[in-house]
């Protein structure tokens, strides 16, 4: 575990130019740090810029609130058991958050969250202003909408939520502008509806249940449910698939699918490699084309697609041999590092 630890840091902080890399670890008797975000965020040694390292733990990590523009690395989530993408960590213990909410305030603005293990994402009191141009990738997410305590109709901007396995998304009571949702799987509905939404775009998604929409594009997304599109306004909906029958004739869009006959489906895959496109699936080259290039629907579509078990975009060792015993005299030992950079 140690070697593990101390050669992802040195990856890591070899990347870095400026900003700092904090460890965060919450396992009982190792150095680090901080044991918690929390704590890492309310020291004044940890300003804008810097970066939170979650690394594998046995405790769950805790909620807080981000009250400050950082970096939020861990390390990817469905990493080994049932259904698990063994073989992507040294370590598969991973990061876990165990739902627990990080809750955005607008001095945390700028932020970025990458590979976080069962998070749900709140937006509560924020000091009478929106948390903008936030960036959310390779998570897994709870849930992500309003929490306690939210401002109805504060206006977000700018964010991009990209690649991240959720279980629920609800933003209805806020207003969004200029936001990017692409290549997510969205186990349940996205509440996107507020009338002064402007500007959304939504594409290659997978999602399965209903969806609500205000002032978006909708696009190359595949929707495991009957589609209401009563409550997409103001919306332009092309190269769609469904599942049901509700998508509009034409541009595209194409209804009357089923799970079986676009997916690979669970058995032999991972929870969400599930998700991708069986041979022979109707939603290959089915996506929008744009200067010349027609792509797949769906959250592996496009060429940067969904990443498996949402492996941040950093190296990482996937393979760690160490001898299990070293002579009294020995000098040196002899290790084999394997590794890979996940961009």
């Amino acid at each position: 575990m140690k070697y593990i630890i101390l050669l992802s840091l040195l990856i890591i902080t070899g990347t870095q130019t400026q900003a700092k890399v904090w460890r965060i670890n919450s396992n009982i008797g190792v150095t680090a740090d901080f044991d918690q975000g929390a704590a890492a965020i309310s020291s004044l040694s940890v300003v804008n810029g810097d970066t939170l390292y979650f690394e594998p733990s046995t405790n769950n990590y805790q909620g807080f609130t981000l009250s400050k523009r950082l970096v939020l690395i861990g390390t990817g989530y469905f990493l080994s058991g049932t259904n698990g993408n063994p073989g992507l960590q040294a370590d598969p213990t991973g990061a876990y958050f165990g739902n627990a909410t990080i809750l955005l305030d607008s001095t945390g603005s700028g932020s970025t969250l990458m590979g976080l293990n069962s998070i749900n994402i709140g937006i509560g009191p924020n000091l009478g202003s929106a948390t903008d141009n936030i960036t959310v990738t390779r998570c897994y997410i709870g849930n992500i909408g309003q929490y306690y305590g939210y401002t109805a109709n504060t206006k977000m901007t700018g964010w991009v939520i990209n690649k991240c396995y959720i279980s629920s998304f609800g933003f209805n009571s806020q207003v969004l502008e200029n936001w990017q949702i692409t290549n997510n799987i969205i186990n349940s509905s996205a509440s996107l509806g507020n009338s002064g939404n402007f500007n959304l775009l939504i594409r290659n998604n997978v999602i399965r249940s209903s969806v609500d929409l205000y002032s978006a594009y909708f696009s190359n997304n595949i929707v495991t449910f009957n589609l209401n599109t009563t409550y997409m306004v103001n919306t332009t909906i092309k190269n769609n698939i469904s599942t049901g029958n509700n998508l509009p004739a034409g541009n595209g869009n194409l209804n009357g699918q089923s799970d079986a006959a676009l997916f690979q489906g669970l058995t032999g895959n991972s929870t969400d490699g599930q998700w991708r496109l069986k041979p022979g699936s109707a939603a290959i080259g089915a996506g929008e084309t744009i200067a010349g290039i027609t792509p797949d629907c769906g959250a592996f579509g496009t060429a940067d697609p969904y990443v498996l078990s949402g492996i941040p975009a950093i190296p990482a060792i996937y393979a760690l041999t160490v001898p299990a015993s070293v002579p009294s005299n020995a000098t040196s030992m002899q290790i084999t590092i394997s590794t890979r950079s996940n961009n």
